[in-house]
């Protein structure tokens, strides 16, 4: 395989892998053919269907997601428990080498894109570099490597040009209205940890460690410093060479246990020169997630070992450990007999009929103690293969339940505002349509709906931190087209505007539906069979409290529009009219608690039960 920036032909090439438009137009500058087929699944180059882009996801149907789908979640179990049966591997390293075969899966699924054509003729990879988020450059699929044995196989870099990628941000929300969602406990968590740090340390016999943080933990930890509990920040350091890592287990025990079940499943599903190198991915991967996993659990040992030698009654609080950081602490913690207590962070897996296959990375998976919102996620998570914990249920924070008839305060603005859920995965996920397929969704919805309404909407993009195609969205351009619609791209959470709109429209189960719901305005949820569909015991329930369209139905544009079109004050009668029924949905899927006592709630249980 050549890899070089330069001296490429690229008239050569009649076949090109690429996912950006700008590294394309380089190309064609560079001599690449007009008539080159490009193999793409950037919706921006697939959006004009030229003849010669070619959607590499093609063979991806709704029903060959499903048969992909289908079994991976037997597939994690069989894993964690043939590795937990192996000599030196603990609970969770078992846990973490079962999710490595699930986060492989997208490897897989870009493995399954190819043919055997690829392995023998002339290809050409565009490489493309620039501004990404915290995870890294996540906007090249790994063609790099799968066609590594190829001798006709070359990779050219291309670096964007007047690249431009921003962050999740609070710019342009004043600082009243940060605080007025922040509230009180937030302000106590903040002044809590610095003074608390700068205090002696004899005056303090608990203590609760804090690696990251979500909304309810914020609130369990400024109940606990009111009650005269340490509140200590720990963060990894520095971290050794992952080359260097001496592992405490047999790999060659690992990899026997693991690599048939993988060998069986890639042999399914990838062209026959592809099932060696995918194999050797997977081996190489998995070396890497064990590394990883011995190099985590040494750095957590070194950060929790200063609080353990100060003889405190301990325990640490924690947010999304259902990851391999997450394990190696909660291992760490296992041997130090320090409880690890986790929070819900958001409504998702109580509504979410395609969550299951993810079970391996649920918190209840590493957590000693979960506190949720509701009784239907304690349900769920006490019936996981995996679970650990201890489940209580507190209800939602208060930031939620503070967004109780939040009044509209700028009449300017548009009234109803879509919170667009289309974030682009570059592969394999829990839905069952491609990325270009969504798009496409999304297009129709906006021209079908959106733009054919008499109200002023605001169409608020998804404030992803990691970026996943290099070009604008195409569905922006329809967007902005259209003389109803304000495109608003600025990456500001949805807790921030919830008081500037009347009524919100949002799509798939995820945990952007919170915010809107305890708002108590008009909510109108579209729900979609193949792109993250609320469950059937959901759908019931949430059908009678907001307002609810099943995108799949024959007429589900024009109802909506419909819909949408009346008077705003006629749909907020027609939501007041469901109050009744929305309360009780609210108690079973959203919050059990009405009074906004979770934190407090929370800090009795740990006192009474975890720091004793």
């Amino acid at each position: 395989m050549e890899n070089m920036t330069q001296d490429i032909n690229f008239s050569q090439y009649d076949t090109v892998f690429c996912d950006s438009l700008q590294a394309l137009d380089w190309a064609h500058q560079q001599g690449l053919s007009s008539d080159a087929i490009i193999r793409t699944s950037a919706p921006a180059l697939l959006w004009n269907k030229n003849p010669n882009m070619q959607n590499i996801e093609a063979r991806w149907t709704v029903n060959e997601q499903k048969k992909f789908q289908s079994t991976i979640l037997k597939m994690t179990e069989d894993v964690f428990d043939l590795t937990l049966n192996i000599p030196g591997v603990v609970r969770e390293l078992a846990l973490a080498i079962s999710q490595s075969t699930y986060r492989f899966q997208k490897t897989l699924y870009k493995a399954a894109c190819l043919v055997e054509s690829d392995f023998t003729e002339a290809r050409l990879f565009i490489y493309v570099d620039g501004k990404t988020g915290p995870a890294g450059n996540m906007m090249n699929s790994p063609w790099e490597q799968l066609l590594s044995s190829n001798p006709l196989f070359s990779v050219v870099d291309y670096t964007l040009k007047n690249d431009e990628w921003k962050m999740l941000t609070t710019h342009g929300v004043s600082y009243w209205q940060r605080l007025k969602v922040a509230g009180f406990e937030t302000v106590v968590y903040r002044m809590a940890k610095k003074l608390m740090n700068r205090l002696p340390s004899w005056i303090f016999v608990k203590e609760v460690l804090i690696p990251n943080e979500n909304e309810l933990n914020i609130e369990i930890a400024s109940s606990l410093a009111l009650r005269g509990v340490k509140i200590t920040d720990i963060q990894l350091g520095g971290l050794s060479d992952i080359a260097n890592v001496k592992l405490d287990v047999d790999t060659t025990l690992i990899y026997d246990a693991v690599l048939p079940i993988m060998s069986k499943r890639v042999e399914q599903w990838v062209t026959i020169s592809a099932v060696e190198i995918t194999m050797e991915l997977f081996k190489s991967y998995l070396k890497e997630q064990l590394n990883q996993f011995q190099l985590l659990t040494d750095g957590w040992e070194k950060v929790v070992e200063k609080s353990v030698m100060t003889n405190r009654k301990l325990a640490v609080l924690v947010n999304c450990p259902g990851n391999i950081k997450g394990q190696a602490l909660s291992y760490v913690c296992r041997k130090n007999d320090i409880l690890l207590i986790s929070s819900q962070h958001g409504v998702t897996t109580e509504i979410s009929k395609e969550h299951r296959i993810v079970h391996v990375g649920f918190d209840n998976s590493v957590a000693d103690v979960m506190f949720s919102y509701n009784k239907k996620i304690v349900d769920i998570e006490k019936n996981t293969y995996y679970n650990k914990s201890r489940h209580y249920v507190v209800g939602m924070p208060k930031r939620l339940i503070r967004m109780k008839n939040t009044r509209t305060q700028d009449k300017s603005l548009p009234p109803i505002v879509y919170i667009s859920t289309n974030l682009y995965r570059m592969g394999f996920s829990i839905s069952k349509k491609t990325d270009y397929k969504n798009a496409r969704n999304e297009q129709n919805l906006i021209m079908e709906v959106l733009a054919r309404l008499p109200h002023k909407v605001r169409y608020k993009t998804y404030p992803e931190d990691n970026r996943r195609y290099a070009d604008i969205d195409p569905v922006f351009n329809d967007v902005k087209s259209a003389d109803n619609i304000e495109l608003f791209s600025a990456k500001v959470d949805m807790r921030y505007l919830i008081s500037r709109h009347s009524i919100f429209v949002t799509t798939c189960a995820t945990s952007t539906i919170g915010w809107p719901v305890m708002s108590d305005k008009p909510v109108v949820f579209i729900n979609y069979r193949d792109t993250l569909p609320l469950t059937d015991e959901a759908y019931a329930s949430l059908s009678k409290g907001i307002f609810m369209f099943n995108g799949d139905d024959k007429n589900f544009h024009s109802s909506l529009r419909d819909f949408l079109s009346q008077p705003i004050d006629v749909i907020e009668r027609l939501w007041h009219g469901k109050k009744n029924a929305r309360e009780e949905m609210v108690q079973n899927y959203f919050s059990a608690y009405k009074n906004g006592r979770a934190g407090k709630r929370a800090a009795q249980i740990i006192l009474r039960e975890c720091l004793l």
